[in-house]
């Protein structure tokens, strides 16, 4: 199992209330959604967390990652979980991301479908979205959110925050 894959894991709840969707795991070997040590872009962990624990809204960014580990498995116990359409990464500059993740699909679903019957699930990014939100809402999953959530970065934090707080994170 590769280095992603046991951090992924290692925070996986038995029972997955919530399950976010993002794109892939990112091209740089310093950096993941789950890993614990991350001291720079890392906007996603940083916007999702505070998005499910709005008792962080308030918190710096070097507080939140310096607490990562123990807001890890608070996100853990929560039953909130991320998994990435792709699980390999998609290279920087990468132009049809949307084709990729579609290619990705059926390997996506024989991911998810253990979770299908009591998970909610939200696409992030709109080429998740567009490539995602048909096919899976067809198969039964329960998508969570009806439009796009910008990836909360790159100046999109506002657009994602904004979004993030229609869609019952409960």
């Amino acid at each position: 199992m590769d280095r992603v894959s046991k951090a992924r894991e290692k925070y996986r709840p038995e029972n997955i209330k919530i399950m976010f969707i993002a794109e892939a795991p990112p091209c740089t070997s310093d950096r993941f959604f789950y890993f614990d040590n991350v001291r720079t872009g890392d906007s996603l962990f940083l916007h999702v967390i505070r998005a499910v624990f709005p008792d962080l809204e308030s918190w710096e960014t070097k507080q939140i990652r310096a607490k990562k580990e123990e807001l890890l498995y608070r996100f853990k116990e929560a039953g909130y979980f991320l998994e990435d359409s792709s699980s390999i990464a998609i290279p920087k500059g990468t132009k049809n991301k949307e084709r990729i993740i579609k290619e990705s699909l059926p390997d996506l679903i024989h991911r998810i479908e253990p979770y299908k019957e009591n998970t909610g699930f939200v696409l992030i990014t709109s080429s998740v979205f567009k490539a995602n939100y048909t096919a899976l809402k067809e198969l039964g999953f329960y998508i969570l959110n009806d439009t796009m959530l910008p990836f909360p970065g790159s100046g999109q934090q506002g657009k994602f925050k904004e979004g993030i707080k229609y869609i019952d994170l409960s």
